[in-house]
């Protein structure tokens, strides 16, 4: 038989067919006794309220109390004024509430210090003296967020207020969603006498109920619903009863429904329908079992395929007797899995002839996988594939880059990446080597993350180089800046690091404006000066960031790392402006120094050669001369 056509029969068996005869049976059955039935079924319906009405209250006092002691919120309240870290709370409140419209602070005047319109004022403000706090009410807000029905809780803290409003739809939950009878409903009434069934909000019960119906509420017990009463609104004769949680301020739920709904009910029959119901329920069981069973059979087969080849055992296949769709899906399902071997096969040809070390963090298994290259580099066995086993965690990584590496792990487990991030790992002779690791985070649909596919690279014979070009220096005597030399050897060696990193890398070329000036007008020692203070400063602008160096003359060059996160543009004015504000002179004078700006930048083309690199900036500066000096232009 074809899968659709089982599960039709199924349905047909399990669900239909017992409607129907329930229903006939049922419509047979209602006899003469209906009406004190009607009148119990109220009542069970108020009693079903009660836990729903102390759900509701217990959950707004929670929050309240909740709100109330946060230190910084309670200090907020007290002295009247914003707080940072109050408001960040109150943000992460109603973003995490289902049903929290609002939290807000408002001062004495009526202003709102905390919540989505902080800055505005309440609307009469004054009146909402007449509610007493830690009570739940039904109102029309105006302030917390505009206009609307809304449920609120207050508290008085200090010289302040704290209200949490509450969408009226919460009630709508148990109220205005719950049908009974075709015709029956719930309302909530609070203490003052407002009521609603979730959509609105209805000012003064007593002008839409009878005396009878405001009176009883007033002599409620607590949890017990009263006797059902007979009343008459626009609708007709009613039947109702009440229940209420919380005492006089607490909040009551009124259960009506026309009186001539009664005739629903008979004690008589109401045991027969209810062994009906259990032997066909009990037949229903039963057909649903055994369809099940027929069904999910073959999906059972494909889970434990599936898990099969998820253990490495990549020659498991599903058998493909059947012709129905589950023969198709098997067939289909083969021929797919056919092909990810191959991907795969062809995926871990490619890591293993590639220096690269690929891994994966399966955050659903909490699995770490790395291509079989890794062996070559390191020495590290894994247990097991578990991330509390794998290298990431177990990787003795050097003590000055240890506290580094651990906290962009922790932020990787979060869904951050790694980005161009260089640590000294321990490989398999027992030395330190210098490695690049680069990560992207897959997501799910909702932005949540499945898993981190890295890549392991090694740097270190090029920060070595580095390292030791940088040992080597020759610096310039007057400046103590790199020589010219130096220079040229630095910029060659970071180009090659900006192609292992995949990052940017821009040259400045620097020219001081008219400098001879200072030797012509005042002496050498003063020109002197001034090409220090102009060192001290590209030196201080390229802390951490790059180097500076003095190509010659007065002219400089400064290379900036990761010019995509370290903006060229924004070191060059930051050089101009320090420079302009000047130094004082062993003359007894303060003086100012303009330069000319030329910049070029690396984005991909790592098969530039230093001396075009330079020229270009070189060229750039030229053009600020040109253009009046005193400025940066990029080539």
């Amino acid at each position: 038989m074809k899968v659709k056509t089982m599960i039709m029969v199924a349905a047909i068996c399990f669900a239909v067919i017992p409607m129907i005869v329930y229903a006939v049976l049922a419509n047979f059955l209602v006899g003469q006794d209906a009406d004190a039935q009607f009148r119990n079924e109220l009542r069970s319906m108020a009693q079903n309220q009660t836990s729903s009405l102390q759900t509701l209250l217990g959950t707004a006092k929670s929050d309240i109390d909740t709100l109330a002691a946060f230190p910084e919120i309670k200090t907020s309240a007290e002295q009247a004024k914003a707080v940072d870290k109050a408001g960040d709370f109150i943000t992460r409140f109603v973003g995490d509430s289902a049903s929290v419209r609002d939290v807000s602070i408002v001062d004495e005047s009526g202003s709102i210090i905390h919540g989505k319109n902080a800055g505005k004022a309440y609307d009469n403000f004054e009146s909402y003296s007449e509610y007493k706090d830690d009570v739940l009410y039904f109102d029309d807000v105006n302030g917390t967020s505009g206009s609307g029905a809304a449920m609120f809780i207050k508290r008085k803290i200090g010289k302040s207020t704290l209200f949490v409003t509450y969408d009226i739809s919460v009630i709508a939950r148990f109220a205005d969603r719950v049908s009974f009878y075709n015709q029956g409903r719930i309302i909530v009434v609070d203490s003052r006498l407002n009521w609603s069934s979730g959509t609105n909000i209805n000012n003064n019960l007593d002008k839409q109920y009878t005396n009878t119906v405001v009176d009883r509420i007033a002599t409620l017990t607590e949890g017990t619903p009263t006797e059902v009463i007979d009343y008459t609104n626009s609708s007709g004769r009613q039947l109702g009863t009440m229940v209420n949680v919380g005492g006089a301020d607490g909040l009551t739920a009124i259960v009506s429904c026309p009186e001539n709904k009664g005739g629903m009910f008979s004690t008589g029959s109401l045991s027969p329908i209810i062994a009906g119901a259990g032997l066909l329920a009990v037949i229903s069981v039963v057909v649903v079992i055994f369809v099940a069973k027929a069904v999910t059979s073959p999906l059972k087969r494909i889970e434990e395929t599936l898990e099969k080849i998820r253990r490495g055992d990549h020659e498991a296949r599903i058998g493909t007797v059947s012709t129905n769709e589950y023969g198709q899906m098997s067939r289909a399902f083969n021929n797919l899995v056919d092909e990810i071997v191959v991907s795969e096969d062809r995926y871990r040809t490619i890591s293993d002839m590639s220096d690269n070390i690929i891994f994966e963090w399966n955050f659903k298994t909490n699995e770490v996988m790395f291509s079989n290259n890794f062996n070559k580099k390191f020495s590290y066995r894994a247990p097991s594939d578990h991330f509390g086993d794998s290298f990431l965690l177990k990787a003795k990584v050097h003590p000055e880059d240890a506290d580094r590496y651990r906290s962009d792990l922790d932020a990787l487990e979060k869904g951050k990446n790694f980005e161009r991030n260089e640590y000294r790992i321990k490989n398999i002779y027992g030395d330190f080597i210098w490695v690049l690791m680069r990560t992207a985070t897959l997501k799910d649909k909702d932005g949540k993350p499945l898993k981190v596919v890295g890549v392991m690279v090694d740097i270190d014979r090029a920060k070595k180089s580095e390292q030791q070009l940088t040992e080597r220096a020759s610096y310039d005597a007057l400046t103590e800046l790199y020589n010219r030399e130096t220079i040229e050897s630095q910029i060659d060696n970071e180009i090659s690091l900006s192609e292992m990193r995949k990052s940017e890398m821009a040259v400045l070329f620097i020219d001081v404006d008219d400098f001879k000036h200072y030797n012509d007008n005042y002496s050498h020692a003063t020109g002197d000066q001034v090409l220090k203070f102009v060192a001290k400063t590209l030196r201080d602008a390229t802390d951490g960031i790059g180097f500076a160096g003095r190509y010659g003359g007065d002219e400089f060059i400064v290379m900036l790392r990761d010019a995509q996160t370290n903006d060229p543009a924004r070191i060059a004015q930051t050089i101009i402006a320090a420079l302009d504000v000047g130094f004082d002179a062993d003359i007894g004078e303060r003086l100012t120094v303009s330069v000319s700006i030329g910049i070029a930048v690396i984005k991909d083309d790592y098969n530039t050669r230093v001396e075009y690199l330079i020229g270009k900036a070189d060229d750039a500066m030229y053009s600020v001369k040109k253009s009046g000096k005193s400025n940066y232009a990029f080539i």
